[in-house]
């Protein structure tokens, strides 16, 4: 129902246009105040040309245009008048320039258009009057461009301010989908942010305990039911460290089997004054009965403030494992400066005994993608029955690519919407300009070709054959209708008139000539 009521709404649009182009047509032929009384036949040809153009304005906006610029040409190649049709080429070319995408084809189309008018108007005027006749020229270029090209500029311009309304409802609709997007991955991130603090720091210190608890449970100095009790209590932290890698699973991605989401803009690790710096991380692991030694300490002090933080993660992720993995084993951790980046290793011997501890993999998964987000790289895995994890940190922070402004879309549409504005307002000056000289240049010309000198007009003589005169007369002649009252003219006769001198501005005063039969019947003067 809704697309009948639609293609209805279309039919009844098209047929109010048809009806309001058709009205000058239809006016030219009731009255003579548009021009002379065109015929019925060529008003209903009209209509049906208007037709034509309507009909196809919606789905063939080009085609439109152009058959509307044909009848526009055809009426003044045969009747010489550019008033009676130039709405609908005005119109037809406005509509198409809304709805036209492209602008060459368009351009394209009205230039070939004025091209054939140019050629074919001139003809068919010398084929009707037997003389060329500049000022049908004269229309058939102009007209394409202030009636035709000026109309489809505006509507493009309409097109561009549409296209640019609707990037702007595309935009807001793409902003608020952005804004709930980063408030969901805030949300995620937050929650990201508690697991790896979870892990970071609860995961340390229960392995710490851990470590401590074991060392007692294997104190041959212990009663046996001491160690039982220290071995329960290594349990249960252990059973506690396993809970705490499940509430990491949960806020990190809800099902325990992903990195989580990785850190925003806003997460970006620097070095906390507050934070354990890697020598206290190491005596407070040695204080726990790891036998750890730190080599390069020193070389802390040069590190980079943004490196500096990961660096501490990399050193409390590796001391973590090694007590959870490999308790009792050696461990060294290695601080290192090669060209242009910092090296963190941290590395245990094989355990005496195998380790208790619980491994999700989530902690080394998300250092190494803090390590890449640094432009860095981790390398992890086991070396001759040990373990060893290293990171290779830029002294610099790696550059993110800019992103494309969010706003570029829409400062492209503003742009083509000003510059499609500037051309129509540069074709109207440059077409204004156009006319002007070429009415200034016209009038000159036709006052200079149309004067028949007093002299040779006072030797005519009524009776006088028409071939004779023909010989005195100028090539062109300076009006077809008088607008002042003249003489009666003479039965049968048809007049031309001819200018008494070659000034263009001043009084105009015409020199009548009438003829019928083929001899000069009336000659008469005709001040202004």
């Amino acid at each position: 129902m809704g697309r009948k009521a639609a293609y209805l709404k279309d039919v009844l649009l098209c047929a109010v246009l048809w009806a309001v182009l058709g009205l000058p047509a239809l006016w030219a032929g009731l009255t003579r105040i548009l021009a002379d009384r065109y015929t019925w036949p060529e008003v209903i040809a009209g209509l049906a040309v208007i037709g034509v153009a309507v009909a196809l304005a919606r789905p063939r906006p080009p085609a439109a245009m152009l058959v509307a610029a044909a009848l526009w040409a055809g009426s003044v190649a045969v009747r010489g008048d550019p008033t009676v049709f130039f709405p609908a080429l005005a119109v037809t070319s406005y509509l198409a320039g809304v709805r036209m995408a492209r602008a060459r084809p368009a351009l394209l189309g009205l230039s070939a258009a004025a091209a054939v008018a140019a050629a074919v108007v001139p003809f068919v005027r010398w084929l009707l009057a037997a003389q060329w006749d500049l000022g049908a020229w004269f229309f058939a270029v102009t007209g394409i461009a202030l009636f035709g090209l000026v109309p489809w500029l505006a509507g493009h311009a309409r097109h561009q301010s549409l296209a640019l309304t609707r990037a702007g409802w595309e935009r807001a609709g793409h902003l608020e989908r952005e804004r709930r997007m980063l408030a969901e991955q805030a949300r995620l991130r937050e929650r990201a942010t508690i697991a790896r603090d979870m892990h970071d720091l609860l995961g340390h210190d229960l392995s710490l305990v851990a470590l401590r608890i074991g060392a007692l449970e294997v104190d041959a100095g212990l009663p046996e039911s001491r160690r039982r009790a220290a071995g329960e209590a290594r349990e249960a932290v252990t059973a506690a460290a396993e809970r705490l890698r499940d509430i990491v699973a949960v806020l990190r991605d809800g099902d325990g089997d992903g990195p989580g989401p990785g850190p925003g803009p806003e997460d970006e690790d620097t070095a906390d004054p507050s934070e354990e710096s890697v020598g206290a991380l190491v005596r407070r692991a040695a204080a726990a009965g790891m036998p750890v030694t730190l080599h390069g300490a020193q070389e802390e002090a040069r590190i980079p403030a943004p490196a500096l933080a990961i660096v501490r993660r990399v050193v409390r992720e590796g001391l973590t494992n090694a007590a959870k993995h490999a308790p009792g084993a050696p461990v060294t951790v290695r601080l290192a400066h090669a060209p242009g980046e910092t090296v963190v290793t941290v590395a245990n011997a094989a355990p005496h005994r195998p380790g208790r501890g619980v491994t999700g993999g989530h902690g080394l998964r998300a250092l190494a993608e803090r390590v890449r987000l640094r432009g860095g790289s981790l390398e992890s895995g086991p070396i001759e029955g040990g373990f060893t994890l290293t990171a290779r940190l830029p002294r610099t922070a790696a550059s993110r690519t800019a992103s494309r402004p969010v706003e570029l879309d829409l400062a492209l549409a503003r742009r083509r919407v000003r510059r499609t504005r500037l051309a129509a307002a540069l074709v109207c000056l440059a077409a204004a300009a156009g006319v002007a000289a070429f009415v200034l240049g016209f009038t000159v010309y036709e006052a200079v070709t149309s004067v028949l000198p007093p002299a040779e007009f006072a030797k005519l003589r009524v009776g006088q054959a028409e071939s004779e005169v023909a010989a005195a007369l100028p090539a062109r002649t300076r009006i077809d209708d008088p607008s002042w009252p003249e003489p009666p003219i003479p039965p049968g006769a048809r007049c031309r008139y001819y200018s008494t001198s070659p000034e263009p501005f001043g009084d105009l005063k015409l020199y009548r000539l009438c003829f019928a039969g083929g001899r000069l019947v009336a000659k008469a003067f005709l001040p202004s």
